[in-house]
């Protein structure tokens, strides 16, 4: 019990951002089964051509470290690059659902193996924008201060910091058995699903795959209001001062659009 006190007994609603990107990413696995069940029937694709594609596939998750120095960087930004990678995780999917539901329109444009590797090649760059910030995301939820405007002691700062990264295993963890039983619902019956079935079902997947990209945004507008109503609070407590602050915080901004 003192454990799960431990755990769970420090958490705090700045939390909720980061661990609905890090469910995101839990939830992203919806479309791999899909994914290679469709390689199998409909596509020509040889094992070697699918292990370059893999390669190329996972080469932005081998540059999430510089990525992540980017996003400390452009910080001020971060709402922008969960956008970006929601739209870039959508796209693929979109790609897929009409790679599937309407092959005869998308084949006109490009042929189906070229349409397949866009879509592969997509996901994983909106998945790794969206996790790097995530990371950063996390140092930022853990509050530095109370209600009150008192400093935090460092064994409670500790102790908020293990519960949120534990709570973000346990996010994707979520997110995966989730997927799962998605899955598991959806294709419990292929072996007498007729082809058009078979077709409407893998078309679905990726349509519900779209929640994926929400998810995440609805973890950004949070954490939008999260920093609203802390500073409104700072405001408050503030007092006479506040509007001293209100005209500090339009010159700086004013003078650093300037430069």
């Amino acid at each position: 019990m003192n454990v799960f006190y431990k755990i769970f007994g420090t958490f705090k609603f700045s939390f909720i951002p980061p661990l609905l990107i890090y469910l995101a990413a839990g939830v992203s696995g919806i479309t791999n089964i899909v994914g290679v069940f469709f390689v199998k029937e409909y596509l020509d694709l040889s094992a070697v051509f699918l292990a370059g594609l893999g390669f190329w596939a996972g080469l932005p998750w081998v540059l999430k470290m510089p990525l992540g120095h980017l996003v400390d960087i452009l910080w001020k930004f971060k709402s922008l690059l969960v956008l970006l990678g929601a739209i870039v995780m959508a796209t693929s999917s979109l790609i897929m659902f009409g790679l599937i539901q309407y092959k005869v329109q998308m084949l006109t444009i490009l042929n189906a193996e070229t349409w397949f590797v866009i879509s592969t090649l997509l996901a994983p760059i909106g998945f790794v924008l969206q996790d790097v910030v995530a990371d950063a995301m996390t140092v930022e939820a853990v509050p530095k201060i109370d209600g009150n405007g008192n400093e935090i002691n460092f064994n409670e700062l500790k102790s908020m910091n293990v519960s949120m990264q534990l709570l973000g295993r346990v996010s994707i963890i979520f997110g995966t058995l989730i997927v799962s039983m998605l899955n598991l619902i959806v294709f419990a019956d292929s072996s007498e699903m007729t082809e058009l079935e078979k077709v409407k079902a893998y078309g679905n997947i990726y349509l519900y795959s779209l929640i994926v990209p929400i998810i995440s945004i609805t973890g950004i507008f949070l954490a939008y209001l999260n920093q609203k109503n802390k500073y409104k609070l700072l405001v408050a407590n503030l007092g006479p001062f506040a509007a001293d602050l209100l005209s500090l915080e339009k010159w700086l901004t004013t003078h650093s659009s300037d430069e």
